[in-house]
């Protein structure tokens, strides 16, 4: 598990070292901030560290099993057959056969995949006013659990959280660019649509009949993921169910301590917005989960809130600096943050299958 360890530890000295950015109120519509060289040594490290990994994961070997059983002639001719060019998630189809056309074989899907999800991750935390901070806090879930356990939803995610850089700037289309890009991997990724206009609007009943209309296709699609995953058997269908309540309540304390404190936060009217939808979202699906038939549903709507907990905690040290100082509270968070992970590495009933990681650059010696 040392693996684990020494990326969080990389994450939280930067936390440790880095100076506070406060936002530039006043330009709502700057570019969001790009990455450097550092950042993009981030990025790469992370698509390694999570893309190379081998036997590490709950599908690991579900995921081994489908490619391996691909046969692209028939993929072909079935599509062909149905009169339109339909593929389920074609994005990540695409990454499966350039794995097979290159010989990379599932390391090849999953470094692509991870690629995708690393960029989407720095891109978001680069935003943010404590960007260390914030990859600090997505180390012991978004990255160890979510990157490494759902390959899909983790490319979605990554698309999405380039598109929530956007919508902060009030760039909609850009902002639903990367959503729809993100559900050619995982088509849950819908569900993130209705920010679109709840975010960027006040003609608020306009908004919410829109979104209406998307959350219920979104809601529907992510029932249809549940289905499947059942009809597969997927390992991860377990702990989908016995990890749901702990999950959401992660998602819940952000969303409790910007609730409290909002005012206290210093951000632009619309990411205000957004922070405060997603709180009431995070809330709205712990209610869901306890009259919910299937936890999993409700479970994975609540990853595409999990931004909601990067974003609180790189923001927290400004907010709440009146009760505790800066370096105090960069503390606190590190803290908990290693906590979670020392709490999933030890005591989580599927930890084992990531444990102990291992790399295709040294499985083999």
């Amino acid at each position: 598990m040392l693996p684990y360890w020494i990326a969080f530890l990389i994450a939280a000295t930067g936390a440790l070292t880095e100076r506070s950015r406060l936002p530039a109120l006043g330009l709502q519509t700057q570019r969001p901030r790009g990455l450097n060289g550092t950042w993009w040594l981030v990025a790469v490290g992370l698509a390694i560290f999570i893309g190379l990994r081998h036997e590490v994961g709950g599908d690991w070997s579900t995921y081994l099993e489908n490619f391996q059983a691909i046969n692209w002639n028939d993929v072909w001719d079935n599509a062909q057959r149905s009169g339109i060019f339909i593929i389920r998630e074609p994005g990540y189809r695409l990454f499966e056969w350039l794995a097979d056309q290159t010989g990379s074989a599932m390391y090849g899907v999953n470094f692509l995949c991870a690629m995708l999800f690393a960029y989407g991750l720095v891109r978001f935390c680069r935003a943010l006013p404590n960007p260390w901070l914030a990859l600090t806090a997505a180390i012991p879930y978004m990255v160890t659990v979510v990157a490494m356990g759902y390959t899909r939803q983790a490319v979605a995610m990554g698309c999405a959280m380039v598109g929530l850089t956007w919508l902060i700037k009030k760039r909609r289309l850009r902002f639903c660019t990367w959503v729809i890009l993100g559900s050619l991997f995982h088509q849950t990724a819908f569900v993130l649509l209705p920010l679109a206009m709840l975010v960027t609007t006040k003609r608020w009943f306009a908004a919410l009949m829109a979104s209406g209309a998307i959350g219920f296709i979104g809601v529907w699609l992510l029932f249809q993921e549940v289905i499947d995953r059942l009809a597969h058997g997927y390992v991860a269908q377990s702990y989908d169910s016995e990890g749901a309540l702990i999950r959401l309540m992660m998602n819940a304390l952000p969303a409790v301590i910007f609730l409290l404190k909002r005012k206290a936060f210093t951000m632009t009217v619309v990411e205000k917005r957004l922070w405060t939808w997603l709180s009431i979202a995070s809330l709205g699906l712990l209610i869901l989960w306890a009259v919910s038939p299937s936890s999993t549903a409700v479970d994975r709507a609540g990853l595409y809130v999990m931004p909601l907990q990067l974003a609180i905690f790189a923001h927290l040290p400004i907010a709440y600096q009146r009760f505790a100082s800066l370096a105090w509270l960069r503390r606190l968070s590190i803290v908990y943050f290693a906590a979670v992970l020392a709490v999933w590495l030890f005591f989580a009933t599927h930890a084992h299958a990531w444990l102990p990681y291992q790399s295709v650059l040294t499985a083999h010696f």
